[in-house]
């Protein structure tokens, strides 16, 4: 293929370009980097499709007549290097070849790889959190307070921010845990807290996969349970992300 840098104004373009036969395993490959990094920005790099996250890349591909190029940094490269050693490489590139079942799974596992080291460096408590907290009572920041370093602490790659008007942590955009005001005190609350099979945590209504505790003191904030309970949390995670998409169903996300 004419890999011309000026050539192709998107993926979409390039793919198109391409032989009718090697079309589709591109579609494939496009769709597992977005599966992998829905954040991340697509574009056209070095004449190929080019994703970044966060101004720093992911992944690149590139088809050429025998096979496809996929590059995805020399550090991915080089913690996947078991796995791409029946194929040929060069730093921080590796040839599939088109008469060979592309190893879909494997670029799946590359791409998230460098889309975890891509995330920003959590540089303390987001100011709009410390807000919400300080705008508590002397009690209830204490609690606020508490929980905000210890999920920060457990969730260490997660976002977090003010949504719905309370302080919540998301992994890949879907909701993790959060907390909120309650006349008796601070709820914490897990998205997907009631497929724990901890007896602490309070199933919702049903509806949804819920489960919460609420804390009157921040005495009773046991650190080495919150703990475990965030490590069950990045484990155990149903789809919300999704659930509009999917009119209300709640799907449960595979473990990786």
């Amino acid at each position: 293929m004419n890999s011309s840098a000026n050539k192709f104004k998107d993926v979409a373009s390039y793919i198109a370009s391409a032989p009718k036969a090697v079309q589709k395993t591109l579609k494939q490959i496009q769709a597992t980097v977005r599966k992998a990094s829905p954040e991340a920005v697509e574009g056209i790099a070095y004449g190929m499709p080019a994703y970044k996250l966060n101004g720093k890349p992911l992944a690149y591909f590139a088809a050429f007549e025998h096979h496809i190029g996929f590059y995805a940094t020399p550090n991915a490269h080089t913690a996947f290097k078991k796995e791409l050693a029946k194929y040929k490489q060069g730093k921080g590139s590796v040839q599939f070849p088109i008469d060979q079942p592309i190893p879909l799974a494997l670029i799946e596992k590359m791409v998230k790889f460098n889309a975890a080291g891509n995330q920003p460096k959590q540089t303390g408590i987001p100011k709009e959190i410390l807000a919400y907290n300080n705008r508590q009572s002397k009690g209830d920041k204490l609690i606020c307070d508490k929980l905000a370093k210890e999920i920060d602490r457990g969730l260490p790659k997660a976002t977090r921010k003010i949504w719905h008007a309370h302080p919540v942590w998301f992994l890949d955009g879907n909701p993790i845990v959060g907390y909120s005001k309650l006349k008796d005190g601070v709820r914490l609350m897990f998205w997907s807290g009631a497929s724990f099979g901890v007896k602490e945590l309070i199933p919702g209504t049903g509806k949804f996969k819920d489960a919460s505790v609420t804390y009157a003191s921040a005495d009773k904030i046991r650190a080495n349970d919150l703990a475990r309970w965030l490590k069950k949390a990045k484990d155990i995670q149903w789809d919300y992300k999704n659930i509009v998409k999917r009119k209300g169903k709640l799907i449960r996300i595979a473990q990786k």
